[in-house]
This record gives C-alpha cells, sequence and structure tokens, in this order.
C-alpha cells in the first residue's frame, strides 16, 4: 500500500500551539506555501511528494520552521541525517570559508581536503579498517560494497557464482543494486530478470527458541536457501532496521562473524543511518561486540552536504584497477570542508555519549506509552535516538499502517515533525543536539496524539 500524495491534500486546520520549542499559528500548510505547492504540484512525481506538505524554510538545532514562523521540534533528522543538528555556525562557516577559496570541482583528481576527511575517518573507524572509498550518497556505498564483494571473490575463487546475502526487511537503497539487496527478495516487479547473486537470511526475534545456538540457527537458515556456505561473497546488514529502529539478535550477528572469518567471506555493515553516534555508540555495529569487514556511511558524515564512504580492510575495498569506476563528485571537497567540521563537533560536544543518555530517557517514555496505550502500541524499539513505536496491525478497524499515517499527520499538525516510514510504525530520530526538555515535548505530544485517535476511533 502507497501513500497519498502529501502535496495534493487538503489544507488542514490545526490548534494553535506556542511553546518554547513549537509554534503553530496558523492552518498547514501555511496560506503562503499552498500558493506556492499549487504553482508546482504538477511538475513534481507522486513518488516525491508523500512527506508532509510543509515547505522548509529554515531549520536550526533541532527545530523546523516555515515561512509563516510556525516551528515544530523536528524528530526527523531530515531522514536520520542531521546528527550535529540543522545549520550549525561552524559547519556553515567551514562551507563558507572552503568555497571562497577552494575547490568547487574536482572529479577524480586529488586534493588535501579530500586527504584530510580520508586520515580523519581512518583515525575514528575500527584499527583494522585501512582503505576509505568516498561517494556521494549512501546507496552508492552500498553499491560499491556489493561489487567489491563480488570482485573478491571471484579473485579469491576464480568463479562468478558468488552470492550475496541481506538480511530480510532491510533497506540499503533505490538504486539498482541497493535495491536488489533490501526488502524481502531480489526479485523487484519493474525488472523482468531475477537475480541469482542475492539471496535472503531470515530476521530473527531475540526469543526464537531455534536460536538458543545461533550457529546451528544460521546454518539451517542457509541450507532452507539453497546457500551453498563455500559460495557466499559477502554479507550485508543494515545494522538496525532503519524503519522499525530493530535490532538483530546479538547472538545472531555474532554467529554471522564466525561464518565469515572460517569461509573467508567479508561482513559488511549499512551504517548510514546508525553511524556517527545515532545509536548511542560511534557506529551501530558496536552493540554485537564484533569487528566488521567494511562499513557504508553517510548521512551523519557531515549532517548536510551529501557525502558518503565505504570504509574497511583493504583487501574487500580495493578490488579495482585504476579508472575502473570514476566518479565527478563524490568526495566533493565543499562536502569535505563540511564533514570535517561535523565530526569536530560530534566529538567536541560528546554528541555520542549524549545520544546514549537521551536514549534512556526515551526508552522510558516510549515504554510509558506502549504500556498506556497497549490496544494501540505492540512495542517500541530503539537505541539512543534513533527509535520506532510498533503499532499493531489492526486498530479499531484501521490498519496499523493506517494508524501509523495518521500519528504522524496529526502531531505534524500539533508542532512536532515527523515523517512516513510507510509501514505501521511511528520513527523518532531527532538530531543528537536535542534539549532534554524538547525531547520529553516531543514525546509526550505523540503519546497524546495516539491516545486522542483512539478515544476518536471509540466513539465512532
Amino acid at each position: 500500500m502507497g501513500l497519498n500524495n502529501q502535496l495534493k491534500n487538503s489544507t488542514q486546520e490545526a490548534v494553535p500551539v506556542d511553546t518554547e520549542y513549537r509554534r503553530i499559528a496558523t492552518s498547514i500548510p501555511c496560506p503562503d506555501d499552498v500558493v506556492r505547492i499549487r504553482q508546482c504540484v504538477d511538475a513534481v512525481p507522486e513518488v516525491n511528494g508523500y512527506q508532509t506538505g510543509v515547505i522548509w524554510e529554515k531549520a536550526f538545532g533541532a527545530t523546523v520552521e516555515d515561512i509563516a514562523g510556525n516551528r515544530w521540534i523536528d524528530f526527523t533528522s531530515t531522514a536520520v541525517a542531521a546528527n550535529t543538528g540543522h545549520g550549525d555556525s561552524r559547519i556553515r562557516e567551514a562551507i563558507k570559508s572552503y568555497a571562497e577559496d577552494g575547490l568547487l570541482a574536482q572529479f577524480s583528481f586529488n586534493s588535501r581536503i579530500r586527504f584530510d576527511l580520508i586520515e580523519r575517518l581512518l583515525d575514528i573507524t575500527p584499527a583494522h579498517m585501512d582503505s576509505v572509498y568516498l561517494w556521494t550518497t549512501g546507496s552508492e556505498t552500498i553499491e560499491s560494497c556489493y561489487r567489491a564483494m563480488m570482485e573478491s571473490y571471484m579473485k579469491r575463487t576464480g568463479e562468478n557464482d558468488g552470492v550475496v546475502l541481506s538480511v530480510e526487511g532491510d533497506y540499503h537503497g533505490c538504486t539498482l543494486g541497493a535495491h536488489e539487496l533490501s526488502g524481502v527478495h531480489a526479485r523487484k516487479a519493474w525488472r523482468s530478470d531475477n537475480s541469482t547473486q542475492i539471496n535472503r537470511l531470515p530476521f530473527p526475534s531475540d526469543d526464537d527458541p531455534r536460536g538458543q545456538q545461533w550457529g546451528d540457527y544460521l546454518l539451517a537458515a542457509l541450507a532452507e536457501r539453497g546457500v551453498d556456505c563455500d559460495c557466499i561473497a559477502g554479507v550485508v546488514v543494515e545494522t538496525f532496521q532503519g524503519w522499525g529502529a530493530k535490532m538483530l539478535p546479538v547472538g545472531y550477528v555474532q554467529a554471522l562473524r564466525s561464518l565469515a572469518t572460517d569461509k573467508g567471506f567479508p561482513l559488511a555493515f549499512d551504517e548510514v543511518q546508525t553511524g556517527f553516534g545515532r545509536t548511542g555508540r560511534l557506529f551501530g555495529h558496536e552493540h554485537y561486540n564484533i569487528e566488521a569487514d567494511l562499513i557504508c556511511l553517510g548521512k551523519g558524515l557531515s549532517s548536510s552536504l551529501p557525502i558518503a564512504a565505504l570504509v574497511g580492510r583493504r583487501e574487500f575495498v580495493d578490488t579495482l584497477p585504476p579508472g575502473e569506476v570514476t566518479t565527478t563528485h563524490a568526495g566533493h571537497p565543499l562536502s569535505c570542508a563540511a564533514a570535517l567540521a561535523n565530526l569536530d563537533i560530534l566529538f567536541e560536544e560528546r554528541l555520542v555519549e549524549r545520544a546514549e543518555a537521551l536514549g534512556l530517557i526515551c526508552r522510558m517514555k516510549l515504554e510509558e506509552i506502549a504500556t498506556k496505550l497497549a490496544e494501540q502500541v505492540k512495542q517500541v524499539s530503539g537505541a539512543g535516538l534513533l527509535w520506532a513505536i510498533h503499532c499493531h496491525d489492526q486498530i479499531d478497524g484501521v490498519s496499523g499502517h493506517e494508524f501509523a499515517r495518521q500519528v504522524v499527520n496529526e502531531c505534524v499538525l500539533r508542532g512536532v515533525m515527523l515523517f512516513h516510514v510507510n509501514k505501521n510504525t511511528v520513527k523518532i530520530c531527532p538530531p543528537l543536539v536535542i534539549e532534554e526538555a524538547a525531547l520529553r515535548e516531543g514525546i509526550h505530544v505523540i503519546g497524546e496524539v495516539i491516545q486522542d485517535l483512539a478515544q476518536r476511533a471509540a466513539s465512532i
């Protein structure tokens, strides 16, 4: 079931709100934005109209504003990207300063600032990682990771029958290879062929009785899927499933690590959403107490301009000869400047530790909501400042999918910016700089909305 085109929805009246962190004083979208939307809506593809019709005008720290001065507590971080907040003056100054005198285009030529970022990434990533492949978006890092796995497998075995594994329900992006690695199966309705180079591992629950011996569980799952362990080219795991902020069982991932070490294939983690402090660890895979061979980074790397990186062991990253792949904008110098400033902020402000501490508040307040509204909320999951409220499949005759949409829409009307994930979950991922009072207020609003929607449905 797809989402509605929010740009074509009618203007919604909102109850006035005025707190330290929220201000709603007009209908939503505001009248001036409605005019602008009507001018442009037919030029915007339907696929790009699924989020709120609010037109963002400004964003600072953990708040977002429109042109009318309506202000929202941001629980999106622009899709888990603005880890150090919106528009930090130090990032703005770094971009401005470099733009005045530095490179504005670079292609595959060298620059000092690109080397500076590579060295910084090697400094903060695990010591066994010794190679950095810069890109523009997270999807590109997945694509390069996928190809690196296949190339290294062919070099190792002399064969091209390798299979890359991902996990059922994971999301890795929308470019071709990343899209095939995402979801439940590699086959997509819009493609006539079926990739034989991709297969799926199950996403088990912590209490799965078969998981008492995770190594045996893993081998059984591979056998069920017809996967020869000697033909595995690599495994790509979304560290937390983004749509639901869900971790895999630790023992399961440790079994994957053992198998990868035994068979010599790389284990990679998609850290595009979970990297740079988001889960209360610098990198999300640290929760599993294992070593990764490759990590895919993006979003929070700069908290602003587009930049991404594949970081890992040279034997897996450095698989292609010079010139085999060229990129026009990957590792763009302005983006490198933003990323370097962003990393300074992340460590100077101790935002990783801050995310961990605020995550404890999230857990406490969200579990209170789950307990109080058990008929609507099935569970909550997450860590640090990446959380999700999971709605029941059916709530008073409405699908959990639709109920989650209603929660998101109503929260926006009340001054809390959320985004649709097209599932029966409400995702919560504010910038790591959010004030504790704003975090508590935003969660309180979500609880009020769920309760009000439930009461409204019960009265019908």
